[in-house]
C-alpha cells in the first residue's frame, strides 16, 4: 500500500494511523480520503489487528477538516462526499467494528470533528482545542454538529457552531463534558493511547466487536434521522454567494463580506 498523506504502522495487535499533512494542519484532501478508505479496509481485514490509534502529524494540529484550497479549485462540496454523498472518512463510516482511539494533538475543528465523534475513546494532549468554522465560510454544519451532540451537551456544541473560531473548547473542558477520557502532556499522548489500546487488545475480539456494534446502533439511532436535512441544507448553500465569498475570504486571510440574508 503506497500512502502519501498517511502514516500507517502496525505494532502487534495495535495500529497507528497518522494524518500527515502538517503543512496544512492535517486537513484532508481527496487523496487522503482515498487513503483513509484503504487503511480502514486493511485494518478491518487484518485479523491480527484489534485496535487502531488515529492521530495527526506534528504538535499543532490533529485535523482542521477539509482542505479549503482544494474545494475552491475542484467542483465538489467536500472530498469526503465524492463517492457516496455522505461523509466517508472514519472506521464507523465503513462499518468497521474494531475499536478506534483518537489521540488529539492540538487543533481539531470543522470536518476534524468526524474523527472524534466516531472514535470510541478520545484522549487529548494539554494543547488540544476544539472549535468549528462552517459558519465562518458560509456553510451549514450538516453532520458534524449532530454527531458531536451524541457525545457532548448540546449547548456546548451550539456555542461552538454559532460562534465559530471565537469560542474554543479546551482540553480540560473536553474532559469536563465527557468528550475526552484523559488529558496528558503532549509527549505522553501516544504512549497513553497505546496503553489503552493494549488493554483493549487483551480482551475477546469477538465480544469487543459485538459490544461496539450494539453501542453504535444506539448512538446512530439518534444521529441518522437528521442527516438528510443537514445534507439538503448543505447542498442548498453550495452555490450561494456567501459560500463562495466565505471560502475566498478564508484562503485570502481576510474578513468575509456577507450578502445573503435569507
Amino acid at each position: 500500500m503506497e500512502l502519501k498523506t498517511l502514516l500507517y504502522e502496525k505494532h502487534g495487535p495495535v495500529c497507528t494511523i497518522t494524518m500527515s499533512r502538517p503543512e496544512v494542519l492535517n486537513a484532508y484532501n481527496l487523496q487522503m480520503v482515498d487513503e483513509l478508505r484503504q487503511v480502514w479496509w486493511d485494518f478491518r481485514d487484518d485479523d491480527s489487528l484489534h485496535v487502531a490509534i488515529l492521530t495527526g502529524a506534528g504538535k499543532r494540529s490533529f485535523s482542521t477538516g477539509l482542505d479549503a484550497k482544494e474545494i475552491i479549485e475542484k467542483p465538489f462540496a467536500s472530498p469526503s462526499l465524492v463517492y457516496a454523498g455522505v461523509p466517508t472518512l472514519t472506521a464507523r463510516d465503513f462499518q468497521v467494528w474494531k475499536p478506534v482511539i483518537a489521540a488529539v494533538n492540538g487543533v481539531c475543528c470543522a470536518g476534524g470533528w468526524h474523527f472524534i465523534s466516531d472514535a470510541d475513546i478520545v484522549v487529548c494532549s494539554e494543547n488540544a482545542t476544539f472549535f468549528d468554522t462552517h459558519v465562518e465560510v458560509g456553510l451549514v454544519n450538516p453532520v458534524e454538529a449532530v454527531d458531536l451532540m451524541s457525545k457532548v451537551p448540546p449547548g456546548e456544541v451550539m456555542r461552538m457552531v454559532l460562534c465559530g473560531r471565537d469560542y474554543r473548547m479546551t482540553a480540560q473542558r473536553a474532559l469536563q463534558v465527557g468528550l475526552a477520557t484523559e488529558v496528558v502532556p503532549l509527549n505522553e499522548l501516544i504512549p497513553t493511547a497505546m496503553t489503552i489500546a493494549r488493554q483493549i487488545a487483551e480482551k475477546s475480539p469477538r465480544a469487543v466487536s459485538g459490544s461496539l456494534e450494539v453501542m453504535w446502533s444506539a448512538i446512530n439511532s439518534r444521529r441518522t434521522p437528521s442527516y438528510p436535512l443537514g445534507m439538503a441544507l448543505l447542498n442548498r448553500d453550495m452555490l450561494s454567494q456567501d459560500r463562495r465569498e466565505g471560502f475566498n475570504a478564508f484562503v485570502q486571510k481576510r474578513k468575509p463580506r456577507w450578502t445573503d440574508r435569507t
